[in-house]
């Protein structure tokens, strides 16, 4: 049987609904003012299945997971959501804007099976935390179905997407804008591309670049339905999960996520400069320009420092003379020890700020601009801002293939797969 296969999608009826003001981002990419304003965008709005109103009346019987069960029951007999009657792969075009440049991202959506042991294709590359993947549990409980894609990375230096599958789809199906994004969408019937694309994705490995928390609760839904249903046979519909598939040569955008720290627990530039001039050698700059250039200048082996109250920012540089044995753990991998970012973590924000990486859900701010993050500092809205430089795909990939787990939130893969292109049903 087929890893990788099409299957009968459950879409946004475009009759119904205005389909630039239905998507959503991937629910770990929304905070609260972002839900609201998904909210007003729209009543169909996929934020209800995706990431739900908290009520204070929540109850077990009655909360964001039951409400987005009953949404989803509610917009398919409304024809809202409506099911496509033939299995078919989707293709997605992408056109976003990234400072001054416009790019466009091409993926194909697609069901695909959750092998294990050595059959595993998937490959890993951060850690994940408990909370995210129990909350993933109880909304797929009750759904049923993959309400996002997981973003998957291969490798086909052939372009076999590019050469030999787009040509030949003529007009979207569907398009439609939404604020300074287009997308495009085909649903690919013809047997000819479907099949081309299940036989390039047989003996693929593949990156879980995105939504690794949604996959590893996939599989757990997977093994309990299993149990429940004594069916084994890896041919059932929860033995699948919706993928977005991208060729890595086909262009990605990769943006490093800095850590904002809001609340330092009264740790200043002092405490941090003890450690850090043990590990870095920290050059000062008065202008935030040319520290950032410098900065971007530096790759892994460098990062960038701003502390409240401090008028300088720090470019920090791996020093050669240091005694890193010293700070890391022994059991740290070293695929990661000429990295910046792990040492951050293992080093300094472990052992000086008390953020461990299970901690760092709660007191980590991530975002992937520079600017916003010495912006929350200078502002007096965080105590430190730590930037990074963005990590190379080839070096993702190579971890990953190591078996080595970066810290959680180290890359962003832009911009995000959105919430409501398409829904796989796993019933």
């Amino acid at each position: 049987m087929p890893r990788v296969q099409p299957f009968r999608g459950i879409r946004y009826n475009p009759v119904k609904v205005d389909l630039g003001k239905v998507i959503c981002p991937p629910y770990d990419a929304m905070g609260l003012p972002e839900v609201d304003e998904l909210y007003a965008l729209s009543p169909y709005n996929a934020v209800r299945l995706v990431l739900g109103r908290q009520q204070p009346k929540d109850t077990r019987e009655n909360n964001r997971y039951t409400r987005a069960r009953d949404f989803l029951r509610q917009w398919k007999e409304e024809s809202v959501l409506i099911q496509d009657e033939k299995p078919a792969l989707y293709y997605h075009e992408h056109t976003y804007c990234l400072g001054e440049h416009t790019l466009t991202r091409r993926g194909v959506i697609a069901s695909v099976r959750m092998d294990d042991g050595d059959k595993d294709p998937f490959r890993f590359y951060e850690h994940t935390s408990k909370a995210p993947k129990l909350d993933r549990l109880r909304l797929l409980n009750e759904v049923n179905t993959n309400l996002s894609s997981i973003f998957g990375v291969y490798f086909d230096p052939k372009k076999v997407v590019e050469s030999k599958i787009r040509p030949s789809l003529g007009k979207p199906s569907l398009e439609f804008d939404t604020q300074h994004e287009t997308h495009r969408l085909w649903i690919v019937h013809e047997k000819e591309a479907i099949d081309t694309f299940v036989r390039l994705m047989q003996n693929r490995k593949v990156l879980i670049a995105d939504g690794q928390h949604r996959f590893e609760t996939a599989r757990v839904y997977r093994d309990r339905m299993r149990a429940s249903t004594g069916k084994n046979d890896g041919s059932q519909g929860f033995d699948y999960v919706q993928m977005y598939l991208v060729n890595q040569e086909e262009g990605l955008t990769i943006l490093p996520l800095h850590r904002v720290i809001p609340d330092s627990m009264g740790v200043g530039l002092v405490d941090l400069e003890y450690r850090i001039k043990e590990l870095f050698n920290m050059i000062p700059y008065d202008n935030r320009k040319t520290f950032l250039s410098a900065l971007n200048k530096g790759g892994k082996g460098h990062l960038g420092l701003f502390v409240k109250g401090i008028p300088r920012y720090y470019l920090l540089e791996l020093s050669q003379d240091a005694d890193f044995e010293r700070f890391l753990p022994a059991l740290l991998h070293p695929r990661l020890k000429d990295m910046a970012l792990a040492i951050l973590h293992e080093s300094v924000l472990q052992p000086v700020l008390g953020i461990s990486h299970a901690d760092a859900g709660g007191r980590i701010l991530y975002t992937g601009s520079a600017d916003e993050a010495l912006n929350l500092v200078s502002k007096g809205k965080a105590d430190i801002a730590f930037l990074h430089n963005p990590i190379g795909i080839e070096t993702i990939m190579e971890i990953s293939e190591a078996g080595v787990r970066l810290p959680r939130n180290s890359v962003l893969f832009y911009p995000q797969v959105p919430s409501g292109l398409v829904f796989h049903s796993l019933e």
